[in-house]
């Protein structure tokens, strides 16, 4: 029987081995598929239609002009090499500040499927306040994608005009939110006592506890985390720091009871739905977003408070404990004591903690 496109028999078994390109552009990879005929002849059928539709894709986005729209664009942008070798989380990030300005009709229809010839520097700069008006912050993310959406555009001679470079950015003012202890214990409370938000409470958890990002945490797996010792390892989304941090014994026997439910798959804190590959998927942002103002709603939480504001809260904490700065680093990854100047603040707590250090109090 003729073997499958890249399929090789190998040391009494099968291999798979597809061309260099698709296996760097991350749609397919090599693999040993065991001694299995059946299941090795599935499997190479099964990557190469997924290899030939990757081809058709490349062929039809090589013809972009100034004619295509920006849903053209954002397809080229996701099929190519460098947003495929980008890590999950900012896979998804990125995808997400995109979405935020899809439905804008600023242009006269929505940006999504605008031509990028018809978009130039004023439509842009509008979209922007449009979006600014609401969050300053999350428009400044989706400006700085959109600038390298198009950088990419005129890299690959699609087009030669970046409209979004000299929209003027409006300046974010920093948050300085931080949550009360007994907020906390509301949010935990009430995500702990029904089964659905289980697993919100314990990101949260996770996250407050070790000061962490919610993305880092809700995308944690369990190679991260030595069940028997309480030790985090893990090497954060953004910036690539490396940090080991201990756990409580509260959360760390709720990790163990996790182990046992779900320690199966690969996620720590995973959602129901199956991921098609025997496991389940992590919660995406938006979900994440969802559930969790559910529950500051039915916690009777103020509305000012945001799930990520909880690794400034973790911070903030330490710090006016009098944990030493080098210490605070440790655990948040931060490169130099200056990067952790937003989290100082003059207040009677810490001020405290200066003078009994000194023994005048």
């Amino acid at each position: 029987m003729k073997l499958p496109r890249y399929l090789m028999s190998q040391d009494g078994g099968y291999r798979y081995n597809p061309p260099a390109d698709a296996v760097e552009a991350g749609i397919v990879r090599r693999q040993a598929c065991g001694t299995d005929q059946q299941q090795a002849f599935a499997y190479a059928e099964e990557q190469n239609a997924l290899m030939d539709e990757w081809r058709k894709d490349v062929r039809y986005l090589r013809t972009l002009s100034t004619k295509s729209t920006v849903a053209d664009l954002v397809r080229a942008y996701k099929a190519s090499i460098g947003y495929t070798k980008l890590s999950p989380k900012s896979q998804e990030d990125y995808a997400y500040f995109l979405s935020k300005w899809y439905g804008s009709k600023t242009s006269g229809t929505t940006l999504l499927h605008t031509r990028m010839g018809d978009l130039v520097t004023p439509i842009c700069q509008r979209i922007y306040d449009e979006q600014a008006s609401h969050s300053v912050s999350l428009a400044n993310h989706a400006l700085s994608i959109y600038r390298l959406l198009f950088s990419f555009a005129i890299r690959n001679g699609y087009t030669l005009h970046n409209p979004f470079t000299n929209v003027a950015k409006q300046t974010d003012k920093p948050r300085r939110v931080v949550w009360q202890k007994d907020n906390i214990k509301k949010f935990m409370d009430t995500a702990f006592a029904e089964w659905r938000w289980r697993n919100v409470g314990l990101i949260v958890y996770m996250a407050y506890e070790w000061g962490q990002r919610l993305g880092d945490m809700r995308l944690l797996t369990w190679d991260s985390y030595d069940v028997e010792t309480g030790t985090l390892s893990l090497e954060q989304s953004k910036r690539r720091a490396r940090v080991s941090i201990p756990t409580s014994e509260s959360l760390q026997e709720m990790l163990e009871q996790q182990h046992e439910e779900f320690g199966w798959q690969q996620y720590i804190v995973p959602t129901d739905k199956a991921d098609g590959e025997g496991g389940l998927k992590p919660y995406t942002r938006v979900a994440l977003a969802k559930a969790g103002a559910t529950i500051m709603e039915r916690a009777g939480l103020p509305s000012e408070l945001m799930m990520m504001d909880l690794r400034r809260t973790a911070v903030t904490e330490m710090i006016e404990a009098g944990v030493p700065l080098p210490n605070v680093m440790s655990i948040t990854g931060h490169a130099t004591p200056h990067s952790l100047s937003p989290y100082i603040k003059n207040t009677l707590k810490s001020a405290t903690v200066a003078q009994n250090m000194r023994g005048l109090i």
